[in-house]
């Protein structure tokens, strides 16, 4: 299963259409982590089938969707949220508690802009980085085994 992992598109639209595009062929799910909800608006009225799950953001003020959601993917668990409500801007600590908790195999997280990909207490974490910076997350999951990276356009 491919998972190809958004966030914080800013209104740097075009980018979130080419990284679709250049995959939608071969992921199975995007998942947006927030700060794009007019963004995720106008691609599903050109994609309306995209198989997409998202999660709010701070700069998401109407939004409708959720602060956090928990995804079963491949038989893994996959814990979303955009990370303001766990204030990742300060470090990892909480949001590492939230998804021990959950009992996640894999915590999805942005708001800082900063790509990360690691590994701590047999948990993978990965912040995709901005689409407005270009940059975004890949995660393949076979045989029960993960292989996350992050890559720009």
């Amino acid at each position: 299963m491919r998972l190809v992992v958004t966030s914080d598109v800013h209104k740097r639209t075009s980018a979130l259409f080419d990284i679709v595009e250049r995959h939608i062929d071969n992921a199975d799910l995007f998942i947006n982590l927030g700060d794009s909800a007019n963004e995720i608006e106008e691609l599903l009225m050109v994609y309306p089938d995209l198989k997409i799950e998202c999660v709010a953001g701070n700069c998401d003020f109407s939004s409708t969707y959720p602060l956090t959601k928990l995804l079963n993917c491949a038989g893994k668990q996959v814990f979303i949220t955009h990370g303001h409500p766990f204030y990742v801007k300060h470090g990892y600590e909480v949001l590492k508690q939230k998804a021990k908790s959950v009992k996640a195999d894999i915590c999805l997280f942005g708001h800082t802009h900063f790509p990360i990909t690691e590994i701590d207490d047999g948990i993978y974490y990965m912040n995709p980085g901005a689409v407005c910076d270009y940059s975004y997350g890949i995660i393949d999951i076979v045989d029960s085994k993960v292989m996350a990276y992050n890559t720009k356009i």
